[in-house]
């Protein structure tokens, strides 16, 4: 990583991820003694974003969500603070693109194809365990806590170059975890990825979850992710025209359909489906996905202005000038005394040019036009 473009607390902030109307996500660092270091991601929520009480709570709903979640593949929130005015969320940086990019990269050019069926079985068994661990999770008294992510969608699985695969951004996931109460009509999520009864602003379980995750799954087969009307529910004649296995076609009719009553009720269940029909590929899977995603193309740094541009971040002062700057207060400040004292003995400080009362005396006194 490059030198940082902002130091927050103990961490050094270096290149943009990403940004949203939310918050800009950077690559950063944690350095210590002896020459340890560990890559993490920051993000930062946004100035204007901050001055909004609903934003912060979510924010705030993020990060205490993030600390009781522990899972493979969910991505981990390691620390969450404020400094410098700035609130911000420490997480596990995933070495690898998200699956967003992925599919982007295999549309572009003239040969535009899917994902291998493998790769995208492997990604869909690995989110269904992540799935199942957050809806069934429990508070420390044995309560469940009713999580539904509400925006599992390509954009926030994480795809790390080792194979693994990591679902992320719990920002607007419900449960009883949240300070920030979500409305009954209140939708929120990706539009193209959402469930019947999210489109409609409806009340929502774990059920819906698994709809965004066989929309993504048809995405990942070549198809289009959703109707011009989410509300409406997904075509089933799309299912069939995919180009995948057949054993995976009635699975993803009953997984997406309209009526959360005649869809999978579970996470486990979902995946038991795909287990019995003979489409688990397991390590056949992990190896097609690091295939594909070596493949992708390492994106450029961005710029320090292309940096700095996803939130109006403060250059971080070299080493050891925060003593420079205290040094240089003082010293303006001595003047400052100075020039007080000697105004309230009448000393006049002398100036360059003519006689220094003049202009002073003459722009007091001088009458202003004839009248």
């Amino acid at each position: 990583m490059r030198s940082p473009i902002l130091v927050l607390g103990k961490y050094e902030i270096g290149d943009l991820i990403a940004t949203g109307g939310m918050a800009a996500v950077y690559r950063a660092r944690v350095a210590g003694p002896m020459g340890f270091e560990k890559p993490v991601a920051v993000k930062i929520l946004l100035d204007d974003a901050a001055q909004d009480e609903d934003i912060v709570r979510m924010f705030i709903d993020e990060a205490r969500l993030g600390a009781r979640l522990s899972h493979p593949n969910i991505a981990s929130v390691l620390d969450f603070g404020e400094a410098d005015g700035r609130f911000y969320l420490a997480m596990e940086y995933v070495d690898g693109v998200s699956l967003s990019a992925l599919l982007k990269h295999l549309q572009r050019g003239r040969n535009p194809r899917p994902l291998d069926a493998r790769a995208a079985l492997f990604i869909a068994q690995s989110v269904l365990r992540a799935l199942s661990y957050a809806h069934d999770l429990k508070d420390a008294n044995g309560h469940p806590l009713g999580i539904v992510h509400r925006d599992v969608s390509p954009h926030n699985i994480l795809l790390d170059r080792s194979g693994a695969v990591k679902l992320c951004d719990f920002g607007i996931a419900t449960g009883a975890h949240r300070v920030e109460k979500t409305q009954t009509g209140l939708v929120k999520g990706k539009a193209a990825f959402m469930s019947p009864e999210q489109a409609a602003g409806e009340r929502l379980d774990a059920r819906s979850d698994l709809y965004s995750l066989a929309v993504t799954l048809v995405a990942m087969l070549g198809g289009e992710p959703a109707s011009e009307d989410p509300a409406r529910g997904f075509d089933p004649g799309r299912v069939d025209a995919l180009d995948c296995p057949e054993a995976l076609k009635p699975v993803l009719r009953k997984a997406l359909a309209r009526k959360p009553s005649d869809r999978f009720q579970s996470a486990a269940e979902f995946s038991k489906a795909l287990v019995e029909a003979g489409l688990d590929p397991g390590e056949a899977g992990r190896l097609a996905l690091v295939e594909a995603v070596e493949k992708v193309p390492v994106p450029k740094p961005k710029s320090r202005k292309e940096s700095r541009r996803g939130e109006d971040v403060r250059p971080a002062p070299p080493a050891g000038s925060d003593k420079g700057y205290r040094n240089l207060l003082l010293v303006v400040l001595g003047f400052l005394v100075v020039a007080v004292i000697l105004a309230l003995l009448g000393v006049r400080l002398p100036q360059g040019g003519d006689d220094p009362a003049s202009g002073c005396a003459d722009a007091v006194t001088s009458p202003g036009p004839d009248r």
